[in-house]
């Protein structure tokens, strides 16, 4: 099976792909034109005014096919990834308190640093939590106003259940490092934070034991804490920044991509189950803990039943699909499979299945989920399609957008159509 579409259209499997030379060079040029409006909105982190002014720019791409518009929604710019930065803070105050332990007598000193180790413990379950996107702990944050588009081909009182194919993506910014190379930072993260958090608690119940009588262990216990736990809160604090110029602008061709796929399964609605309903979602504040594809899911029930087909990033041309959250143990398709030997059957675009195995590697890749979680768990089977390296991030030359563009749009598409049977959900 070849990587790259060949040039025949015909894919390894002898059948001929559904996307035309003629489709294929007009989705190019959209693409590069939507790319290069795409361009003019950088730093698009959660609920900043280049992400809304994005969203604004593809509600009047979509609505030049289909009925568009805007659902707002609150998110909170601390949720998901940043929220590394208010672990430092709950290590800070631990930090602090294990400090204030050396006032008192012995009793004291050891009460306090109990303390300490409890404050760490709170603050790191907490902070934790919203880390990886807690929906309860997320709430309680503070919001802004953030929008997802939403496209329709007919309204959703004229659907029949079940029959709905959802093509979704991001147009927000994944928030970057305060350094270049991300993939080392993120790498050091995962090493230093566990290994501090490991050798400060360690000096804690070591100083409860042995005390601090002499200047000796005073200065020991002082000292290396201090070092151990300024490294960990440093690697925190300094993980993901705020600053919108140090986005990770990653989702150009994957929206690209689903605007593509959107138009042209409105222009063909004969390729999919009769009567159904094709909707375009782009989220916002996706990586704030998926408040895009939560409010989504919340504000469409009529989801349940159907089909989706969400894609995350597409940078390299690595193209995976995700059937399974590695780490919350969640499934969310049952016909990804058959879909993905479909399409590269038809188009002879190779899509390999990302590892949902118990392996520590599988599990820190789904570490913050992903975007089709919410659509499955509104009872949507969800097709997640990524075009990523995680294991080497930022280490492998990358292609043109426009180019990822159009190979993930024609995977889609003959992924997403029913077969010459005109079954459409073939089980696994």
């Amino acid at each position: 099976m070849e990587d790259n579409v060949l040039t025949d259209g015909t894919g390894a499997g002898g059948e001929k792909s559904l996307v035309s030379d003629e489709n294929r060079n007009s989705a190019e040029d959209y693409c590069r034109t939507l790319t290069a409006g795409l361009s003019d909105f950088r730093g698009r982190l959660a609920a900043t005014r280049a992400e809304k002014e994005c969203a604004r720019f593809l509600r009047d791409e979509a609505g030049g096919v289909a009925t568009t518009r805007l659902e707002a929604f609150k998110a909170s710019p601390l949720a998901g990834r940043t929220a590394s930065a208010l672990m430092a803070v709950a290590y800070f105050l631990a930090l602090v308190v294990f400090f204030v332990s050396f006032a008192g007598d012995r009793a004291a000193g050891i009460g306090l640093t109990a303390l300490a180790l409890g404050v760490l413990a709170a603050g790191m379950t907490v902070t934790g939590g919203v880390f990886l996107g807690a929906r309860r702990l997320c709430a309680v944050l503070p919001g802004r106003v953030a929008y997802n588009v939403f496209s329709e081909s007919f309204p959703s009182r004229k659907q029949e259940k079940g029959k709905i194919l959802v093509v979704a993506a991001t147009h927000s910014s994944a928030p970057g490092s305060y350094f270049a190379n991300f993939a080392a930072v993120r790498k050091a993260v995962f090493v230093a934070v566990p290994v501090s958090l490991a050798l400060f608690v360690l000096m804690c119940i070591l100083k409860m034991v042995l005390g601090t009588e002499t200047v000796a262990t005073v200065v020991v216990f002082a000292i290396f804490p201090f070092i151990f736990a300024a490294a960990g809160i440093a690697a925190l604090a300094l993980h993901f920044s705020f600053s919108p110029r140090h986005a990770r602008e990653n989702n150009d061709a994957g929206v690209a991509a689903a605007l593509c796929t959107y138009r042209y399964f409105i222009a063909h609605p004969e390729l999919l189950p009769e009567n159904t309903r094709v909707c375009f979602a782009c989220f916002g504040a996706e990586y704030a803990a998926h408040a895009g594809s939560r409010s989504f899911a919340a504000a469409h029930p009529e989801i349940a039943g159907g089909r989706a087909i969400v894609f995350g990033d597409i940078t390299s041309e690595a193209f995976r699909f995700v059937r399974k959250d590695a780490l919350r143990d969640k499934v969310f398709s049952r016909t990804a499979v058959t879909s993905a030997e479909r399409a590269s059957a038809r188009c002879g675009i190779r899509c390999d299945a990302v590892p949902a195995d118990d392996g520590i590697k599988s599990k820190l890749n789904a570490l913050h989920g992903y975007a089709a979680e919410a659509l499955a768990g509104a009872g949507c089977d969800v097709f997640m399609l990524t075009a990523k390296d995680y294991s080497s991030e930022g280490t492998a030359a990358q292609s043109a957008p426009v180019d990822l563009a159009v190979k993930a749009y024609e995977f889609a598409v003959n992924a997403m159509a029913k077969t010459a049977e005109g079954d459409n959900g073939d089980k696994e």
